[in-house]
C-alpha cells in the first residue's frame, strides 16, 4: 500500500495587518519532499505520520511540508506557490492509496478565506473517488463544507495547548489504513455551537470534555470526535465553535455531534478564557505582594498572530510599582541590535517595545544594562508544543525587572527563553509571558499563579468590540447564543 505525505501550517488572524510572506515561512520552515530529515518539533504531525506508516510498513511519498509562525493573511503568490508545489508532487508520486496532509484548517489567503478546502479539493480532483484523504488539522481551524466534503476524514487535536499532535496524528493514518483496505467510507455528522472563544483544556470543565470524546472514539464504529473550536481573531463565514463526528453510519455520526455540541454548549461560560483588562491585573499583583504571578499576555500572543511588542500589560505593571518582572519575549529588532551593540555590561537608555503596530502601545523608554546575549533559546526552546528558534536573544535588566528582546516574533514557550541567557524565571515575582495557553505545557512546575491579561491588539480578546464583517451571524459573543444547528446535506 502507497501513502502521499505533504502540508502547508499557518494560521491566519485576518485583523492583522502585516501580510504573511516567503520570509515568514523561510523563518517557520519550510521542508522540501527530498529532505532526508522532517524535525517533529517543527513539524509533529507529519513526523507522526512518517512513523506511523514505518510501522505499518507502507510505501511513502513524501511531498513538502511548510510552516509559518501566525500572521496576518498569506500572500496570494505565496500561498498559490506552496499549494502547487504540494500539487505537482503528488501528481509526480503516481497512483496511491491514500494521501494524508497536515494542515491547520484555518489559513486565509489574500484572496482566499478557504485555503484548505481548496487544497483538499484539488487533491480530490487528482486522486478520484478511490483513495483516501486524510487531514489533520488543529482544532482552531475552521471547517468548511468544502473540507468535509474533499476529505474521508478530518481528524484534529484535542489538546490546547497542543502536546497531543503526534498522537492525533498516528491516529489519523491508522484510521486512513483501515479506510483504505477495507473499502469503507465512515459518515460525517458536525454541529455548529454557535460561538467562538479560547478554551484550554489543561483544566476542568474542559479536561472532562476530552475524555468524553475519547470515550467516545472507543465505541464500535465510531472513527472520530473533534471539537473544532475554531480560530476567534478569523473572520470568514465558516468561522464557529463545531463538533465534528465520523462514525460507520450516519444515524450514530449525527446523534454524537448533537450530544457532543450540547454538551459544550452547557460548559463553554465556564470554560471559555476570560482575561483580566492590564490595569485590573496589575492591581491584582500589587496589592498581593507576598504572592507570585505568571501574566499570560494572551492579546499579544504571536502563535495568534499579534505582533509580540505591545506594552500595555508591561506599562500597567510599572504603574501600579510592581518590580522583579520578567518579560519574554518581547519582539523588538532595533532593541536587540542596541543591546549587541553594547555588549554584556553595557549601559543605555533602551526604547521598548511599542513599534511593530497601532495596536501596540507607547514604547517604554528606560535606562538598562545588557545582561546577557545568545545566540538562541537552547534545546529547550520550543516547549512541548514545538516552534521554531527564537533566537538571538538579549537580556536587559532595568529597575523594574528583566526583558528578554529577540529579533524573531514568537510565543513564549519554555523557559529556556530566560535560563538560555542565565536567568532564573522561578526567580521573577512576575513574569509576564506572550502567549495565551501553550506556555502553560513547560510552565506546569511554576508555583506562581495564572493570570490572563486582554488589550486592544490584534488578539484583541473583547471580540464584540471587533470589526467582523465576514462571519455568519448570529455568534456569541457578538449575539445571543443561537440554537444549535445540523448541517444538512
Amino acid at each position: 500500500m502507497r501513502v502521499f505525505i505533504g502540508g502547508i501550517r499557518t494560521e491566519t488572524n485576518t485583523f492583522a495587518t502585516r501580510l504573511t510572506g516567503d520570509e515568514d515561512f523561510r523563518k517557520g520552515d519550510v521542508t522540501s519532499a527530498s529532505s532526508p530529515h522532517v524535525d517533529p518539533g517543527l513539524h509533529p504531525g507529519y513526523a507522526g505520520f512518517l512513523a506511523a506508516a514505518e510501522k505499518a510498513k507502507w510505501r511513502v511519498a513524501r511531498g513538502a511540508v511548510a510552516y509559518a509562525v501566525p500572521g496576518g493573511p498569506v500572500e496570494q503568490a505565496v500561498y498559490e506557490r506552496l499549494k502547487n508545489t504540494l500539487l505537482e508532487e503528488l501528481r509526480a508520486a503516481g497512483p496511491c492509496d491514500m494521501a494524508l496532509l497536515d494542515l491547520h484548517g484555518a489559513m486565509v489567503a489574500e484572496r482566499c478565506d478557504d485555503c484548505e478546502g481548496e487544497i483538499l479539493s484539488a487533491y480530490r480532483d487528482i486522486l478520484g473517488d478511490k483513495a483516501v484523504i486524510g487531514a489533520l488539522l488543529d482544532p482552531h481551524a475552521v471547517v468548511t463544507r468544502e473540507m468535509v466534503q474533499a476529505a474521508d476524514i478530518l481528524h484534529a487535536y484535542k489538546e490546547y495547548p497542543h502536546t497531543d499532535v503526534t498522537e492525533r496524528a498516528e491516529e489519523l493514518f491508522e484510521r486512513c489504513a483501515m479506510m483504505a483496505i477495507s473499502g469503507a467510507r465512515p459518515k460525517p455528522a458536525i454541529a455548529e455551537c454557535g460561538l467562538i472563544g479560547g478554551f484550554p483544556t489543561v483544566e476542568e470543565p474542559m479536561k472532562g470534555f476530552v475524555r468524553w470524546m475519547k470515550d467516545m472514539e472507543r465505541r464500535p464504529g465510531v472513527l472520530s470526535v473533534s471539537l473544532i473550536q475554531s480560530f476567534p481573531w478569523c473572520d470568514v463565514p465558516a468561522a464557529g465553535a463545531k463538533l465534528l463526528v465520523y462514525a460507520d453510519d450516519g444515524k450514530t455520526a449525527e446523534m454524537l455531534a448533537r450530544e457532543g455540541g450540547e454538551r459544550f454548549r452547557a460548559i463553554f461560560e465556564e470554560a471559555v478564557m476570560k482575561p483580566l483588562d492590564c490595569e485590573a491585573a496589575a492591581r491584582i499583583v500589587s496589592a498581593n505582594p507576598q504572592k507570585r504571578y505568571i501574566l499570560a499576555d494572551v492579546s499579544d500572543n504571536p502563535g495568534g498572530g499579534a505582533t509580540g511588542d505591545a506594552t500595555h500589560l508591561l506599562r500597567a505593571l510599572i504603574s501600579e510599582g510592581v518590580s522583579n518582572i520578567g518579560v519574554g519575549l518581547l519582539y523588538d529588532p532595533e532593541t536587540l541590535e542596541a543591546a549587541w551593540r553594547a555588549g554584556v555590561g553595557g549601559i543605555e537608555e533602551f526604547c521598548l517595545g511599542g513599534k511593530q503596530s497601532r495596536y501596540s502601545g507607547a514604547s517604554i523608554v528606560a535606562p538598562g544594562v545588557v545582561k546577557a546575549l545568545a545566540d538562541n533559546d537552547g534545546e529547550g526552546g520550543r516547549g512541548a508544543v514545538g516552534g521554531p528558534s527564537s533566537g538571538p536573544l538579549a537580556l536587559i535588566s532595568t529597575k523594574f525587572g528583566e526583558i528578554v528582546v529577540g529579533r524573531e516574533r514568537r510565543q513564549a514557550l519554555s523557559p529556556s527563553l530566560f535560563t538560555a541567557l542565565g536567568a532564573n524565571p522561578h526567580d521573577y515575582r512576575v513574569l509576564v509571558l506572550k502567549s495565551s495557553a501553550h506556555f502553560r505545557a513547560a510552565y506546569a512546575d511554576f508555583d506562581h499563579e495564572i493570570l490572563e491579561a486582554g488589550s486592544p491588539t490584534a488578539m484583541n480578546t473583547d471580540l464584540a468590540a471587533l470589526p467582523f464583517c465576514k462571519i455568519r451571524r448570529p455568534v456569541w459573543p457578538l449575539d445571543p447564543l443561537p440554537p444549535l444547528a445540523l448541517w444538512k446535506e
